[in-house]
Order: C-alpha cells, then sequence, then structure tokens
C-alpha cells in the first residue's frame, strides 16, 4: 500500500522488474505514480524477463493517457493474471484500451478490477465484447461506476455465455428496480457463480 513512491522513484524499481523474475506479486497500490510512473511499470512489463502475475494499482492516479502503455503491457505479457486498476480516472477511454489488450490471445487475466473508474454504458459494451473472447476471466469486479439499465442486456449476454466467469461485483451502480430485476435471476444460473448486484 502507500509508502510514498512517487514517478521519480517507479523508474529504479521498474529497473528490478526487467531483471528479477522471480518477483511474481507487486503492490503500488495508494502511490502518487500517475500516468509517468504506470509508463515505466508498464516498460518493465514487457519485458520478457518480467514475470509479474499480480499487479496492484489501486489509487495511483492513472488516468486514460496512462492506459495506453499499460495496454500495451497486457498484450504482450502472459504471465500477468491479477489486475487492479481500481480508484483511478479511466473513463470508458481508457477502460476501452484496456478491453483491447484483453483480446489479445497473449493476455491472460483472469482476475480484472475495475472499481470506481469512471465507467459508463458506452464503455461496458467495449469491455464486455472484449471479455467475451478472453476465456481466462474468472473474476471481474466493476462495482461503483456509473452503470445503467442500459448495460444490462451486456451484462447479462457476459454472465450467461461466459464459460469460466466465477463471480461480477456490480454494486454501487446506477440500474433502477427494474434493472436489478433483470440481473437477480443470474445468481443461481450456474453453480459456483457469485452474481452481486
Amino acid at each position: 500500500m502507500g509508502v510514498g513512491l512517487t514517478d521519480s522513484g517507479v523508474e529504479d524499481l521498474a529497473s528490478a522488474l526487467s531483471t528479477n523474475p522471480s518477483l511474481t506479486e507487486l503492490t503500488l497500490s495508494e502511490n502518487k505514480l500517475g500516468d509517468s510512473g504506470v509508463k515505466l511499470v508498464s516498460a518493465a512489463l514487457r519485458n520478457p524477463e518480467c514475470k509479474i502475475q499480480k499487479l496492484w494499482l489501486m489509487g495511483v492516479g492513472l488516468t486514460d493517457s496512462g492506459a495506453e502503455d499499460l495496454a500495451s503491457a497486457l498484450s504482450t505479457n502472459p504471465s500477468l493474471t491479477d489486475l487492479d486498476l481500481s480508484v483511478n480516472k479511466l473513463g470508458d477511454s481508457g477502460v476501452k484500451l484496456v478491453s483491447a489488450a484483453l483480446m489479445n490471445p497473449e493476455c491472460k487475466i483472469q482476475k480484472l478490477e475495475l472499481y470506481c473508474v469512471g465507467l459508463t454504458d458506452s464503455g461496458a459494451e467495449d469491455l464486455v465484447s472484449a471479455l467475451s473472447t478472453n476465456p481466462s476471466l474468472t473474476d471481474l469486479d466493476l462495482g461503483s461506476n456509473s452503470l445503467t439499465d442500459r448495460s444490462v442486456p451486456a451484462l447479462r449476454r457476459l454472465i450467461l455465455t461466459h464459460p469460466s466467469l466465477k463471480w461480477i461485483l456490480l454494486y454501487g451502480n446506477r440500474f433502477s428496480e427494474t434493472g436489478r430485476k433483470e440481473l437477480r435471476p443470474l445468481r443461481g444460473f450456474r453453480p459456483g457463480l457469485t452474481v452481486n448486484i
């Protein structure tokens, strides 16, 4: 968690990531990395020697402009399976970049956390479309975004057709009672599937 790390201190860390194949988990959450710091981490992720499996970047000041570098890294790093981008200002454009990376066969993300990233119905369409082609995904957190009933058909499609999805968190969005009624029956659709509305 937060240790006062900024973008200027990330350069040394990124260099270490590139040359340390034994490091598999990295938590940088709640540090002021900004887009420039995430860009350095992303460059390290593109190095074949980097074997990071779990990367937590919650609340690091990432925006849509920094998401492009990260998306590029996701497309080329088959080791990364757990990614937390929660509480960053990605918006639909940033999520769209991440979504494009998820469509790459090299991307093996299993757990994706996009809690409170400014996602709306428009971005949800891109995300669902991308996730539909990513068989690795098991856990998805879309809580506390701005999704409305317009997203319900796409979310239903994802839940009903994705073969490995185990849980999806949708609490804190802007669904009406009608939208919630359409989603609630999916809770018992498949053994082992959790749908949190």
